[in-house]
Formats: structure tokens, sequence, C-alpha cells
């Protein structure tokens, strides 16, 4: 996740909630399919290979994937992102985001500077051969703000979107522009047509350029739904394209992952009745599509239909499609297990570019924590006070467990070195007890240990019934805590919070959910009757720099990463015999080992 979101109650989007912040991540990590970005505000571009130029029609709606632009239609320098989380109701799935932060996650500049930020160009294009009779449209939507911070109020163009076209003498004209307002929009449509001669040329350009502040993600600006071509009319929006617009839930009712032996007390109760999405149709002529969704069980790759439907849509019409996900299909397996939802559309476009919008993709783990998020964090959630502050975040068992750690994801606006105290309450009522049952201490990590998770293993496994809450106290004094805030998922009601005094609060007027998580670790005992038993001592040294000794043979040794994902698996294990893991990174990963009709599990930690 590369981003971070500044709104202060009370000033932003106009929520009242006490004296609670979501406050901005001014640095962040880059996303996953994002090399690190060498180019700045405004930046020239590289020199460009044979065969960059492009033909007509020219068309992006930036459904590709999550990371940077489209290569092939952009030029791959200026720190816009493409999501599926920041902005709000888009024309189709995915969008491309201007704000304060580069493509390697950094700030264009300090805190308080302003000024030009991110910048989208177009590859060149073959335009040599049109003329203005031509009738050539550039189209686009755009958005303020969206689930983000709005662009600031502005009478000239510091707070600003702008579209600029390339001349055949090489400057830039603007021909669009919009100025912030200091409120958050809908997606608008804009048709900016092509008259100039000066235009008419091969290698023609057009680039966005936004402008604000330069210290995080702040005065954002979304774009969405790209369209250039010769005959169009004013006014034409439409296109021979139906596409996917909302993202899916999770497969769970009450949670985005759980451990799997609480999910199998109730499958039913736990999976969600109903899983879809909404697709529009963008022509002005009717359409008849199919749709299907599926889910697939990524250990055992077993593929479980739960969606099949067909049916006509009107032009410039919407349609809500769901299904039943099975339950069953969830609980065919009791050990730890992820899974990924599929949903597509079957649509025969003639545009093989408008393809990617007809697809989605979402993954739900039911391995050992419970979690309210996603795993991004839009925003980082602090209540600065003098007084001493406790947070806590309630979850519910279906039976009794052990909680083994507590994860909590802390944003790169904390101070490295503080000292927070750890804690975990029994129920009073639907709210935390005044006197919480466990507390632990542990540090703040090292900034470069900021904007990801940190892992705090409890001293002593704590014996939980029922619902329960896991947060933490700061201490009295200016110090203050960020913690990640997902801006996509909704936890609303399960958040509370004392501040100076022993009286517990709902956070109210929030929607979205704290990136906490407990790890439990309740015995596990599949459908073929093995037998998973935590220890810690089968496996040494833990810590290690990369090189393991097991104490006892296993037929296989598997490493997952702590959301499910299989990294690596070791065969015929021998006792005594090291093993060397050196090609994963520093972090914390989860060992199975496999012998006869038994299953250890146990946390390994890697310090290279």
């Amino acid at each position: 996740m590369r981003r971070g979101l500044m709104l202060v109650v009370g000033l932003c989007l106009g929520w009242q909630a006490q004296a609670q912040i979501l406050s901005p991540l001014t640095q962040q990590s880059s996303l996953v399919s994002s090399p690190p970005s060498k180019g700045g505000a405004g930046a020239i571009p590289l020199p460009l290979a044979s065969g960059d130029t492009l033909a007509l029609p020219f068309f992006d709606d930036f459904s590709k994937g999550e990371g940077e632009p489209d290569p092939a239609r952009w030029v791959n320098r200026g720190g816009v992102a493409v999501t599926n989380r920041y902005a709000k109701n888009a024309p189709t799935i995915f969008s491309a985001t201007f704000d304060g932060l580069k493509a390697d996650g950094q700030s264009y500049g300090g805190t308080n500077a302003v000024g030009p930020t991110d910048t989208l160009i177009s590859k060149p294009l073959y335009l040599g051969k049109l003329a203005p009779k031509d009738s050539l449209y550039l189209s686009f939507f755009w958005q303020a703000g969206g689930f983000l911070d709005a662009p600031n109020f502005s009478s000239g163009t510091l707070y600003s979107l702008q579209l600029e076209f390339k001349q055949a003498n090489g400057t830039w004209a603007t021909v669009w522009t919009q100025k912030g307002n200091g409120r958050s929009t809908d997606f608008a449509a804009v048709m900016q047509a092509i008259k100039e001669p000066a235009y008419f040329f091969d290698g023609f350009q057009f680039r966005w350029v936004s402008s604000g502040s330069q210290g995080g993600l702040r005065d954002v600006w979304h774009l969405d739904y790209v369209q250039l071509n010769q005959s169009r009319r004013n006014g034409d929006l439409s296109n021979l394209d139906v596409a996917l617009t909302q993202q899916m839930p999770s497969l769970l009712r009450r949670y985005t992952a759980m451990p799997i032996w609480q999910f199998l007390v109730n499958p039913a109760g736990e999976t969600r009745t109903e899983l879809g999405s909404t697709i529009r149709n963008l022509s002005a002529l009717p359409a008849a599509i199919s749709w299907r969704g599926l889910t697939k069980n990524l250990t055992t790759q077993a593929v479980d239909t739960f969606l099949k439907a067909s049916a006509p849509i009107n032009a410039n019409a919407t349609l809500a499609i769901q299904g039943a996900p099975s339950a069953s299909f969830l609980s065919s397996q009791s050990l730890p297990y992820s899974l990924q939802t599929t949903l597509f559309l079957t649509t025969k476009e003639p545009n093989r570019l408008t393809l990617y919008n007809d697809t989605l993709r979402r993954e739900t783990h039911l391995q050992d924590f419970y979690a309210y998020d996603d795993g991004t964090a839009e925003a980082g959630f602090s209540f600065p006070s003098s007084n001493a502050v406790q947070i806590a975040y309630q979850f519910e068992l279906n039976k009794p467990d052990r909680i083994d750690a507590v994860r909590i994801y802390f944003t790169g606006n904390n101070s490295p070195g503080t000292v927070l105290s750890l804690r975990l309450w029994r129920d009073a009522n639907g709210k935390p007890a005044e006197q919480s049952f466990y507390e632990q201490t542990f540090t703040v990590p090292a900034a470069s240990g900021l904007n990801q998770w940190l892992e705090i293993a409890l001293t002593q496994q704590q014996q939980v019934n029922g619902r329960f809450y896991v947060g933490y106290r700061q201490p009295n004094g200016s110090t203050f805590v960020n913690v990640g805030y997902d801006l996509n998922e909704n936890a609303e009601g399960k958040i509370f919070f004392t501040n100076g005094t022993s009286v517990w609060e709902g956070l109210t007027n929030f929607t979205g959910a704290l990136l906490i998580r407990p790890v439990v670790s309740g015995t596990v005992t599949s459908s073929l009757e093995e037998e998973e038993l935590l220890s810690k001592s089968w496996v040494y040294p833990n810590p290690s720099a990369g090189q393991l000794t097991f104490a006892q043979n296993f037929e296989r040794v598997e490493i997952y990463s702590l959301t499910g994902q299989k990294l690596q698996t070791l065969h015929q294990v021998k006792q005594g015999q090291p093993v060397r893991v050196q090609h994963l990174t520093n972090g914390v990963y989860l060992l199975k080992g496999y012998s006869k009709d038994k299953v250890k599990t146990t946390k390994l930690i890697l310090q290279l």
C-alpha cells in the first residue's frame, strides 16, 4: 500500500467525533507492482523507443490493475497511482489518483510545502493525417477528494488539476482547469475538443498536472475513463462497454478474516449470504451479458461456482448482481487456508481494452487471526490528548480460545521509541470492562519499521471466551500514536475509547476499520483427524539468521506468510540437518511440519 490520508475531524468532510483525528501518511511503501519513480512534479519524460507512438483510438479506464498507469499508454513517470480504494463511485473499477506523494511513496516536499505534484502524460499519438474537421474529442471523468482529502479552495491554480496539450513546437498549452473548492465531489464528465492546427501532428501528447500540498496524501484528485478518438459528438460519452463498478465485500459476514477453527463452529452463520457487485452499461444501446462468480481454495486449488446468470441490461443503466457463497465449500477443510473470490462478466465487447473492467478478485483468509480490515490503510487514526487515552477494539468468539499475539499497523506519523501498553479487556454489557485483565508494554518501532504490521507476541497466552477487546493505552502528555485506518471496510460500533477517565465511550461517526488484529492459537482437528500441535521447540534457532535445524524428521515442512500465502515447501526434512532459507526477507512466518498423521505449527522469526 502506497498512500494514506489526512482528514481532521471537524475540519474535513464535516465529521465530528470528539478529539479523534484521521491524519496523513506523509510517506508510504510503494505498491507491489510499482517500481520506484525517479520523476518529480512535471518531470520531462524519458526518451521513447521506436514504435511508442500510438494510433487512435486511445482508451484507458485504469482497470488493468493496481500500481502505476499502464506503460503501454502512459509515459511511466510522474507519481500517479492506480487503485480501487481511493475514489468513490467511479465509472468503472479502479481509477488514477493525483496527490502529494511520488511513486516511491515519498513526499514531494515538506509538510507545509505547496506546489506542483503528480503528472500523467500520454504516449505520443499519430494526429498528422487528421484536421479540425475530423471532430476529435478527448473525454474523461474527474473527482475531487473521493474517500480522501479534498483539494483546498483556490482562487488561482495553487490547488488545481489541469489538462495540457502538447503543440507541434514542443510547448504545452493549458486547455482545461479545475480549481479546488475544499469539498469532495462526485465524478464529473468533460469533453475537450481538439481543434487548433498546432495539435495535429505526429507526436501529439496530452497530460494532467495536479498542484497542492506536497507533504502527503492531501488535495487529492481522481481521473477515470479516458477516451480520445475522431468522429465524436460533443456530449456523447457512450462506449460499447459493460463494466463492473464496485468492489466485492469479504466472503465472511462479520469479519474480513477469522481463524478457521472459529469459522467451523458456525460456517453458515459466518458466511455472507449474498456476494457480488454492480455493473454499468456505458453504451447507448442495450446489451445482453452473462456473469459468473467463483471461489477458489488457494491450498487445494478446488473451485466452487456460487453465481452463474445472464440478463439484458438497458442503455446507460446499472444492475446489481449477487450470489450466495457456499458455506459447505468454505468449511471443506480444517487446516488454515485462504480463498480467492473472482467475479467476471462475459460481454463480447469489440475493444479488448474494455475487458479489464469485467473482472474483480478478492482474497479472504481463514487463518489464525481476526480482522475487520482488508489489509490496507488509507488513513492514520490517532487520539491527541494530554490525558491517558485507551483504545479498545471488540471481537467475538464462537468458542473459547487463546490469544497468542496482536498485530498493529503503525503509520509513519509516529515517534519511534514511544512506549505503549498493549491491553486486553473482557466484556461488560457490550463495552470493555473498567479494568484490563492483561497488560504488556511494547515500543513503537524505528522509522524503517513503520507503515507496516508490528506483531506483539504475548509473554503468556491468554484465555478468552465470548466477547473480548484488544487495544492499547497511550501515556499522559502530548505523545500519541497513529494506527492504520481502512476506509473501505466498516467496523462501526466496535471501537471504544477512554480519555483520562475510566468511562468507555463508543467511537461514532467514523466509517472504517482499525488495522488491529488479534492472533489466536486454538487447536484444530481436520476431517482426517490430523492434530495440529502448537509448539515452539521443534525448529531452532528461533529467531533465525536464515539457517534452520529441526528436532525431528518431517515428510515435509511448509513455510507461509502471515496472510496465508505458501512461500516454500521443504521435502524429507531430516532431524539435525541444517536447512537454509535466506531467500526470504526479515519478518514473521508460519511453519507447518507434517509427520505421518500429525501436523505441528509454529511461528518463525527471520532476522537476516
